[in-house]
């Protein structure tokens, strides 16, 4: 007897309290990817019931990320294993696989010719690198941090520039290709969780522990100011995430918050609120074509409505950890999936509607 896969029910990220999560988007704006245990997700922001798996890695995956071309994904693990494959055949095949350092890679950022990669995290030896996709040859090198390194981004357009944000309080920029090391930046007086370019490369933010969001030039590394004054929010910042026209941006906080800011002027346009409990803690965030993206403690994903910024267009349940049971029960001729997993949760999926109700 054959079996055929007719759908996937993807789970929900992976979280953890104070770790930001990355979120990838497909760069023709169709999909975003995320990360839980050895699985790559990739669902259809669209209809995020259409998802696909990639289940290839031995550990723990942490991040991927889509090239600028849209025909491969780099993904990175806790071992410090990137591997590089396919999204044009369901197979996925493997591209090229690197062991850039030996410890967990918490960020990837690709150049926009989709030539170079630079991949961040708990490196023993050293915290980052970048080179050749197809060969794995250095392009540069990243230092001038003194503990785990964050997050990385890559400006898209040339000249190219590469900075970086780490838990040592600063941020690193870096001229190239091969890239090499410009200044270290000491505004932040926290961890540095996230640093992001906008699309048009003229700017790059910078976000941290301390609330505050940071913006510099984005071919000098010149500050040019700050978001909101004193703190962008009133806790630590976990994600940023750029309008596609470089205008306006995103950014999740551990104040239950996601707020939508104008660039131009530094101010709030609207803030998200996303709850009350630790769990609706924002950790991660992405802006993607018009959908506005965010991803809670929980990992609930939540799809952001700018016209009622209390309550969002749609929330995405799932389960977050192993499922122990599962059975199917029909009632008035409808079958019902109910799945029980390790996170407390009992999901009932209704199967001609497409719904997922998550039942604590």
């Amino acid at each position: 007897m054959s079996y055929e896969l007719k759908s996937v029910f993807a789970s929900l990220p992976h979280m953890e309290r104070g770790v930001a999560k990355v979120l990838g988007g497909d760069p023709k704006g169709n999909n975003f990817l995320y990360t839980n245990g050895k699985s790559v997700i990739i669902r259809n922001i669209e209809n995020p019931a259409i998802a696909d798996v990639y289940t290839e890695h031995p550990h723990q995956v942490i991040v991927a990320k889509y090239s600028p071309s849209g025909f491969y994904i780099a993904s990175g693990d806790v071992s410090g294993k990137i591997r590089i494959w396919d999204t044009t055949q369901k197979e996925h095949l493997l591209k090229y696989e690197y062991q850039p350092f030996g410890g967990k890679i918490k960020d990837i950022a690709w150049t926009e010719d989709s030539k170079r990669i630079a991949v961040v995290g708990e490196g023993r030896e050293k915290f980052g690198a970048v080179f050749l996709w197809d060969s794995g040859s250095s392009v540069g090198e990243i230092v001038g941090h003194s503990k785990i390194i964050n997050s990385v981004d890559i400006k898209q357009t040339r000249p190219y520039r590469l900075v970086t944000g780490s838990d040592d309080n600063c941020t690193t920029f870096l001229e190239g290709p091969p890239f090499k090391f410009k200044c270290t930046i000491s505004d932040h007086s926290r961890f540095v969780n996230c640093v992001r370019f906008s699309p048009d490369g003229n700017r790059y933010a910078s976000a941290g522990a301390d609330g505050q969001i940071f913006l510099y030039d984005g071919k000098t590394g010149e500050k040019l100011g700050s978001l909101g004054g004193d703190k962008a929010h009133d806790g630590g910042i976990y994600a940023v995430s750029w309008s596609p026209d470089s205008t306006q941006m995103i950014s999740a906080s551990g104040d239950k918050t996601v707020r939508l800011w104008d660039v131009g002027s530094g101010t709030v346009v609207s803030t998200f609120n996303l709850g009350s409990d630790v769990l609706d803690q924002q950790l991660g965030c992405l802006w993607q074509k018009n959908h506005l993206l965010s991803v809670s403690l929980s990992g609930y994903i939540n799809y952001l409505d700018r016209n009622n910024p209390d309550r969002p267009l749609r929330t995405i349940k799932g389960h977050t950890k192993s499922i122990q049971c599962l059975t199917v029960h029909k009632a008035d001729g409808r079958p019902s999936i109910y799945s029980a997993s390790h996170d407390g949760h009992i999901n009932i999926l209704l199967t001609l509607l497409n719904m997922s109700l998550a039942l604590q």
